[in-house]
């Protein structure tokens, strides 16, 4: 794997890495950041001359770039317990199940164009998951609706025939179905100008549905934006009101980087925001994202976290 490929399928490899950390927790029971590392780096697709390269921009440096975000989102999430340097599961807390995760390898196994019944596909599931490996079933529970809700979305598309309770895939399906990449990549083939646009009627239809009034939401437009890009004012139920500033950057590969948060985070002090948004199609570099979580009120969206709000707001059709 090269380092454009690893970069346009960095989501797709995210969450394998989730899957590959929690089998490899559950088999060894507990392991040192060195050992964890060493074991995921083993089960990977690059080559040891990829894994032994350091230098900046490198595939190796990348991949345990985005091992360390995993890692990091799940003891934070209390999927994993981190206690004297030791890693190991938690297996009284439920995996967070993302939906468009399931649906990427839902879909991966009927491209298998193997006949499975839906019972069949939920195990290949729990065991890619892990929720077999949790003493609760709260994440079965969750991720039997996402498969659920997958198989019907494509057999009411055609993609699948169900026969005797066994599906068979009938179509191409990456012509039917959309997808976390097609989804990213439309937005990025649409310059910076449409993704701020964009941005601001994903922001107006998250607020609205969870009952916020959007006093204002638009696009600053401009070279002289002040480094902020959208400006969004809004109040809640009790009165109180926010100001919001939004920095919105679509590009292909390059991730967000520690100096690009902070210049938005001064910006948004200047322009008097009482919250920031940083809104990328891309991914943000672990020191940038650290930063982010260090500071109360910002935070950052990254093109998962992007795909899953315009979901929710039923605005993948773009």
């Amino acid at each position: 794997m090269d380092i454009l490929t690893l970069k346009k399928n960095q989501t797709s490899v995210k969450a394998q890495i989730r899957r590959d950390l929690v089998s490899v927790l559950s088999s060894c029971g507990s392991a040192s950041k060195k050992e964890l590392f060493s074991r995921l780096f083993e089960i990977s697709p690059l080559s040891s001359d990829a894994i032994n390269d350091t230098d900046v921009d490198s595939v190796g440096v990348l991949y345990r770039s985005i091992i360390g975000a995993v890692l990091s989102d799940s003891v934070e999430m209390g999927e994993i317990s981190l206690e004297n340097s030791v890693y190991s599961l938690n297996r009284d807390v439920p995996l967070f199940i993302r939906g468009y995760e399931v649906k990427e390898y839902v879909k991966s196994v009927l491209k298998e164009n193997v006949p499975y019944s839906k019972k069949e596909i939920f195990r290949r599931c729990e065991l890619a998951f892990g929720t077999d490996k949790t003493s609760t079933n709260k994440d079965d529970n969750r991720l039997r609706a996402f498969v659920g809700e997958y198989l019907t979305s494509c057999e009411k598309k055609g993609i699948v025939t169900v026969s005797d309770g066994v599906y068979y895939l009938s179509k191409e399906i990456e012509n039917v179905v959309d997808s976390y990449d097609s989804f990213i990549n439309t937005l990025n083939s649409r310059g910076g100008e449409n993704f701020e646009q964009f941005g601001a009627m994903l922001l107006r239809a998250f607020y609205e549905k969870a009952g916020v009034i959007v006093d204002e939401c638009s696009v600053t437009g401009g070279s002289d934006d002040g480094g902020v890009d959208i400006v969004v004012r809004t109040t809640d139920k009790l009165g109180f009101k926010e100001f919001i500033c939004v920095q919105a950057k679509a590009r292909r590969n390059n991730h967000v980087t520690l100096k690009e948060v902070r210049e938005f985070i001064g910006a948004m002090h200047t322009q008097g925001g009482s919250k920031g948004i940083y809104l990328t199609t891309s991914v943000f570099h672990e020191d940038a994202r650290k930063l982010i979580e260090d500071v109360h009120n910002v935070t950052g969206i990254d093109g998962a976290i992007l795909y899953s709000l315009a979901k929710e707001c039923g605005m993948l059709s773009l």
